[in-house]
This record gives structure tokens, C-alpha cells and sequence, in this order.
């Protein structure tokens, strides 16, 4: 219990207080150097999106051409392409396909 200062990380003022709960929305890197973290600026857009890469390498393998072009690739090269890249394990997911490929499947 605080008397002139009151303790950010508890709910109450008066008596015993109780431990606010929190629920964390992102990660924001600050520094190390980071002092007064109250006044930095937050560009917290959203929360982190992890992707199953597995999975996806997987689903990239089994695509037929027919599956393929309701996603978007037109030519046989391109899928073959990315076959090869996902069977070395060598996918770049900031591609413009790849991105169609994980919305399309919902990843």
C-alpha cells in the first residue's frame, strides 16, 4: 500500500490492494536505454501473426494446377518454382504470391 504514490501494477487505493490483471494485445521493442517506458510513444498496430510454415510448405507440395489457379498462379512454371522452393525449405512468405497462397488457405 502506497500512501502519495500509487503502484500501477495493483487495483485499489485504500487497504490491500489486488493484482491488476492484464491482457498483452503486441510486443514492442523499446531499447535497453529506455527510461520514463510511461512517455514512449506505442505504434502498436496490431498483434504479431505467427505462420505455420510446415504447414504451408506442405499444402504448396500437394497443390494441384487446378488449385493453383484459383489462387492466382496462372503458369505451370510458377508452380513448379515454388514446389522446388518449398521442397528446400527455401519459401520467402513476403512474396505477393505467397501472401495470396496464406490467405487463400487462411493460414
Amino acid at each position: 500500500m502506497h500512501v502519495e504514490h500509487p503502484e500501477n501494477k495493483f487495483d485499489g487505493g485504500i487497504g490491500v490492494f489486488e493484482k491488476k490483471h492484464i491482457q498483452a494485445d503486441g510486443l514492442v521493442y523499446i531499447g535497453k536505454e529506455a527510461n520514463n517506458i510511461e512517455d514512449q510513444p506505442l505504434d502498436v498496430i496490431g498483434a504479431q501473426v505467427f505462420t505455420n510454415e510446415e504447414k504451408i510448405k506442405q499444402k504448396i507440395l500437394a497443390l494441384t494446377p487446378e488449385e493453383a489457379r484459383k489462387i492466382g498462379i496462372k503458369h505451370r512454371s510458377e508452380l513448379k518454382y515454388l514446389k522446388e522452393k518449398a521442397g528446400d525449405g527455401k519459401l520467402n512468405f513476403n512474396t505477393p504470391i505467397m501472401r495470396k497462397i496464406i490467405k487463400y488457405y487462411n493460414f
